[in-house]
């Protein structure tokens, strides 16, 4: 069985905010700059430069709006749905 890594890494700017309704967390939209993962064609989110993505972010004080980061994502699914969810994200400087 041949298995997709559910990990996709991405610099991308911080476009929106959203906290949750039960105060944990926010969803984080994402301005996807350029996806950075090892084998970018076979990870499960394949984000596309110019596009956005939405994340959870159980910690949405690390990063701010339009802030440029480089972050890890990954993709939380299961019979009821799925959740892209920031696994770490680091402030990075915009790239040229």
């Amino acid at each position: 069985m041949r298995v997709k890594p559910n990990e996709t890494v991405v610099q991308a700017q911080v476009v929106a905010i959203r906290p949750e309704p039960d105060g944990r967390g926010a969803e984080v939209d994402l301005r996807i700059i350029s996806n950075e993962s090892s084998t970018p064609g076979r990870d499960f989110l394949q984000p596309e430069p110019g596009s956005v993505l939405t994340a959870f972010s159980a910690e949405p004080e690390q990063v701010g709006v339009g802030t440029h980061v480089r972050a890890v994502l990954s993709l939380n699914a299961g019979p009821f749905g799925s959740r892209t969810v920031i696994r770490s994200a680091q402030t990075t400087a915009p790239k040229p």
